[in-house]
């Protein structure tokens, strides 16, 4: 059987897609009571987590934004929730390297990186970037449109 890792695209140029950042306490249940919360009104997340000390940030993309951002409010937890740009970048040594050196010398900052698909030839991930244009133009075809 075949694995194919592409991500479907509607066209060139980015997507309308946010990503999500929240902070939460560094304790056991806080990552499986926002799943929960995001499950129970049936909102699908592709996330990671880190932790530093005595708080963690969650990073994700959802499949219903509205909802994410009801759930969130109603959960009472403060989230920063932003216009993300979807990269594709073959999956070998030195491109994300070049691909960061792109970026750099547009004078584009990475906020955000979170990998959403990995495979033997391909990595593609969701940026928060500082300017959005500059990050476009700086990376062309690399930035594709997800569905």
């Amino acid at each position: 059987m075949a694995v194919t890792c592409a991500l479907s695209q509607r066209g060139k140029g980015g997507t309308a897609m946010s990503a999500f950042t929240v902070e939460v306490g560094n304790h056991p249940g806080a990552l499986s009571s926002l799943c929960d919360a995001m499950a129970g009104r049936d909102v699908n997340l592709l996330l990671c987590a880190t932790t530093y000390g005595d708080s963690g940030v969650i990073a994700f993309i959802a499949d219903d934004e509205a909802s994410a951002m009801a759930v969130l409010d109603s959960l009472g937890l403060q989230y920063l929730v932003r216009p993300a740009l979807t990269v594709r970048m073959e999956n070998s040594p030195g491109v994300g390297a070049a691909t960061f050196r792109k970026l750099s010398d547009a004078d584009v900052n990475v906020d955000l990186l979170l990998p959403v698909r990995i495979c033997d030839e391909l990595f593609y991930a969701v940026l928060w970037v500082s300017d959005e244009n500059a990050a476009r133009s700086a990376l062309g075809d690399q930035v594709i449109e997800a569905i």
